[in-house]
């Protein structure tokens, strides 16, 4: 199947898959995507990614197509269909 992953304001992630990109990706969940996209960075970027146990860093926010933010316990029970979009998003605060 494909997806349309998007990057915004992750120049890792952007510089490994650019700004949006059509993936063509095997049945699974956000947390398969998370672990194929990791797989595609060296060591030191990994870091930019995940966190110390190797889960998607903290400060980066996922949405699939134009729904909410997913919450952490959510990404492996989200299946991705044909089509969809997930987007990739550094959580900002500050004011």
């Amino acid at each position: 199947m494909k997806i349309t992953v998007e990057s915004i304001g992750l120049p890792n992630l952007t510089a490994v898959i650019g700004k949006k990109t059509e993936l063509e990706f095997q049945d699974g969940t956000v947390s398969d995507l998370v672990d194929q996209l990791a797989g595609r960075f060296g060591a030191g970027d990994r870091k930019a990614l995940l966190d110390r146990e190797g889960r998607l860093d903290p400060t980066i926010q996922v949405m699939v197509n134009d729904e909410r933010f997913l919450a952490r316990e959510e990404f492996s029970k989200r299946a991705l269909q044909d089509g969809d979009r997930i987007r990739f998003m550094l959580l900002v605060d500050g004011g």
